[in-house]
């Protein structure tokens, strides 16, 4: 009789439905990066739970790996540009790019150098942040190109490295430039070194002048089918993450020692430089302005080597 009221009171109870358990997405972020500033808001917030998804955080060593790691489905979205999205889609990948930031990479140089000008570049020491596929580089390489006539690569001593070590680098009088993302351009520049360009006049150097979001996040276009609530429910809160860091000095205190920095001048120099890099607004005319880019960098002698075929359909993401 027992037996029997106990399978009678189960049967009354609501169904539990997996679909209503958070779904997991497998989240690559650099320890320093501002994604990992979003994914601790988004935690410490309850946005995640409120927005039906959980995180699994993985900690990457440098943008090369998170690349890695989402080619090789380790995990489902990182950050990174949208001109290595569109180079994929190319080759066939499925990559699409959700508009994460504005904020520039930049060209930084000691306060006192000669170097004025990117004609003032050659046979200087160059570092570069990341690799040969960056955006950052493939600009610079670009407006080099077309505005002094150099080809970066034999008219300049470049070393590509991670960004840490190379601004030591500079900062040791190894470097004399270095071309680095807006985070470490930033620390610099709080620090007293001169930013000569950044990522927005490198572009208007050749002939963009729209402004394009750097960055993005970055998913398997098949993935974000088949998990499509959970995707739009991360995008809700890292954007609702990101204006909390703006807004509330309270929720960016709890971010500052993810920063690995103690300056206050410092600190404050990220932030302004992350919040002003926000994406208001994305749409043809800034898809538009890509395809220019795309071309550009892309053209004989305009840095690479491939062939200029247009901005592949679908390199931003749409639902």
């Amino acid at each position: 009789m027992k037996t029997a009221l106990i399978f009678l009171a189960l049967s009354l109870l609501p169904p539990v439905s997996l679909a209503e358990a958070p779904a997991p997405i497998r989240i690559g972020a650099l320890a320093l990066g501002t994604l990992h500033w979003e994914l601790a808001v988004i935690e410490e917030e309850g946005l995640d739970l409120e927005q039906g998804f959980k995180i699994e955080s993985h900690t990457l060593a440098s943008p090369d790996a998170g690349r890695i790691s989402l080619m090789g489905h380790s995990v489902d979205l990182i950050v990174t540009d949208w001109m290595w999205v569109a180079l994929q889609r190319r080759q066939g990948q499925d990559f699409t790019f959700a508009p994460f930031s504005l904020a520039h990479g930049a060209l930084m140089v000691p306060a006192d150098s000669t170097i004025k000008a990117l004609k003032d570049l050659r046979g200087k020491r160059l570092g570069v942040a990341g690799g040969g596929l960056d955006k950052n580089w493939r600009l610079l390489e670009a407006a080099a190109q077309k505005t002094a006539g150099l080809t970066l690569e034999k008219d300049a001593i470049i070393t590509f490295g991670a960004p840490p070590l190379l601004s030591r680098s500079l900062e040791g009088g190894q470097l004399d430039a270095l071309l680095t993302y807006w985070n470490h351009a930033a620390k610099l520049e709080a620090l007293g070194y001169r930013q000569l360009l950044d990522g927005r006049s490198l572009q208007h150097l050749i002939g963009i002048t729209d402004d394009v979001p750097t960055l993005g996040y970055v998913f398997s276009a098949a993935w974000a089918k088949a998990h499509s609530a959970a995707l739009q429910g991360f995008l809700n809160a890292a954007s609702q993450a990101r204006e909390r860091l703006c807004t509330s000095d309270t929720v960016w205190a709890k971010v500052v020692p993810l920063t690995a920095e103690s300056d206050p001048k410092v600190t404050a120099a990220l932030r302004h430089h992350y919040c002003q890099g926000r994406v208001e607004t994305f749409g043809a005319k800034e898809a538009a302005a890509a395809a220019k880019i795309l071309d550009l960098v892309t053209e004989p002698n305009g840095g690479t080597q491939n062939a200029s075929t247009g901005l592949p359909l679908g390199t931003f993401y749409t639902r």
